[in-house]
């Protein structure tokens, strides 16, 4: 389906929509009153201009471990204008109640000339929690459709967020809509807040998680520094588990902190204060489902086993120690490589090269690539079967010009086997079977550096300390959010941009 073609459809739903709702809401109103009646009986409602709105029913709900009840008022508009109702009760703190309605000239009737005050909008909650649900089905097959194209694409995380930030909240919706059974959730303005206010309501709801993930963190990375020092890099699970923690409360506490400066008890300070908190919400709640997508994929690739039919096998290198030797890092990636080949050969008989990349540092004194040689020949792996890429300084740079080097040796292999052919006929082109090693936490962003480059490889992940790993796991979701900031920006952007124009005219036309 073409992008036009889905963005008719979606104006023709919404536009469909809209109409159906007017048609359920024009006509009819229900009003609320917290009384306290020792008789229903003796309630009286006494219309000004009865030409413009009749009573159609009074009904009385008594509420639970509250020290009033519910008096429901259901109103009809006969013409277009304005009038007062006036209600008798048996009420001895509240015996007279008094109200002004207004009906404009598509029936729809408002209370005291406010436009949130209009009532019965229920089924626009549930149509919001069914489209929750088609939009979660969509993502789930749009997931699944990708996962088996592209194993590595960015759009998998985002879904992931996207899919945990609808979910927790049609839970919370459905959660609303079933148990909060007040007059509230029929009205106008509470459904508009309630819209405003989802991503604070993500943030509270996930804190718990948050604050858990923030301590580990905090644990992780003091057990880290004193493993490997105290590099900046050896906090940044500090850094990020403080940011959300620090950022949440804040926005719990944006009511305090606003109201020292602003007045917020006017109706523009109320809006000032909910456009503060809500850009705050936004953000927090962003980082916090990507955050969740980049550590649900990170993870499922890093535990992913590739076809045991591949020809080249690509050891991702990283720093090596002043001697010459690998590190524990390195080597994992090294007998990951070699556990990959071997398991290779026992079940499909097919031997496999190795590619040892990675250039060489100021501070090293031989090149990654000739330090993960030199681990595979110990090991006992032939030198015909191992290729050397040292010129490399990024894994864009490992991924890029090993297959340089493997395209070389493939297609020299290919024409050898061409000229022992028997007959001479022309072999069919194919691409070599690539899969690349590299530590677990690592293996997502490299195949996305293999994407965009063009080479189609899959990876496997080594194991390594969970103090390490949990530190590693917060850095790629920093470098995953790093490529594909301006996307991510933007995203923020627009989101923001909608509850401005959603505050603006709720400031304009008196909604909440």
């Amino acid at each position: 389906m073409s992008k036009m073609r889905k963005y008719i459809l979606i104006i023709t739903f919404v536009l469909g929509l809209t109409f159906f709702n007017f048609l359920v809401i024009r006509g009819t109103h229900t009003w609320y009153e917290t009384v306290k009646l020792e008789n229903l009986d003796r309630v009286k409602a006494t219309v000004e201009n009865e030409d413009v709105i009749e009573v159609t029913g009074i009904k009385y709900k008594e509420i639970k471990n509250m020290p009033y009840d519910m008096l429901i008022i259901h109103l009809r508009a006969k013409e277009k204008g304005q009038t007062s109702i006036r209600l008798e009760v048996s009420d001895p703190d509240n015996p007279v109640i008094e109200s002004t309605f207004n009906v404009n000239s598509l029936g729809i009737i408002t209370e005291n000339n406010r436009i949130g005050s209009i009532s019965n909008v229920m089924i626009i909650r549930v149509e919001i929690i069914i489209i929750f649900i088609i939009m979660i089905i969509n993502i789930i097959c749009e997931m699944s459709r990708l996962s088996r194209e592209a194993h590595y694409s960015y759009k998998l995380m985002f879904y992931s967020g996207v899919l945990v930030f609808l979910v927790i909240n049609t839970i919370i919706w459905m959660w609303n809509l079933i148990f909060l059974k007040y007059y509230a959730n029929t009205q106008l303005y509470r459904l508009y807040s309630d819209i405003l206010t989802s991503f604070r309501v993500f943030a509270i709801v996930v804190f718990p998680l948050v604050l858990l993930l923030a301590i580990i963190l905090v644990i992780s990375n003091l057990v880290l520094i004193h493993h490997e020092g105290s590099q900046l890099t050896n906090m940044l699970g500090i850094a990020v588990g403080g940011f959300f923690v620090i950022s949440t409360l804040t926005t719990l506490g944006a009511y305090v902190l606003v109201g020292s400066v602003i007045d917020i008890y006017n109706y523009k300070g109320i809006h000032i204060e909910y456009g503060i908190e809500s850009v705050i919400d936004v953000v927090i709640s962003y980082l916090e489902c990507m955050m969740i997508g980049s550590a649900i994929w990170t993870r499922r690739a890093a535990l992913n086993v590739p076809a045991f039919n591949k020809d080249y096998i690509i050891i991702l290198g990283c720093k090596i120690r002043k001697d010459g030797t690998v590190t524990p890092l390195l080597q994992g990636r090294a007998d990951r490589a070699i556990w990959f080949a071997n398991r290779q050969l026992e079940e499909t008989g097919r031997e496999i090269k190795f590619v040892a990349s990675g250039g060489q540092g100021g501070d090293e004194i031989i090149s990654e690539a000739e330090a993960i040689k030199n681990y595979l020949v110990e090991y006992g792996i032939p030198e015909d079967k191992i290729i050397v890429e040292n010129r490399s300084t990024t894994t864009h740079e490992n991924l890029k010009f090993s297959y340089q080097l493997i395209m070389e040796d493939y297609e020299k292999n290919e024409n050898i086997c061409k000229t022992e052919a028997v007959e001479q006929a022309e072999i069919e082109k194919t691409e070599p079977g690539i899969v690349f090693s590299t530590t677990g936490y690592h293996v997502f962003r490299s195949g996305h550096i293999a994407d965009s480059l063009g080479i189609k490889a899959t990876g496997i992940g080594s194991r390594t300390k969970w103090y390490f790993y949990i530190n590693a796991l917060i850095r790629e979701f920093v470098a995953n959010m790093n490529i594909e900031r301006n996307k991510h920006i933007n995203n923020v952007i627009a989101i923001i941009l909608i509850i401005v124009v959603m505050l603006a005219c709720s400031y304009k036309f008196n909604i909440m």
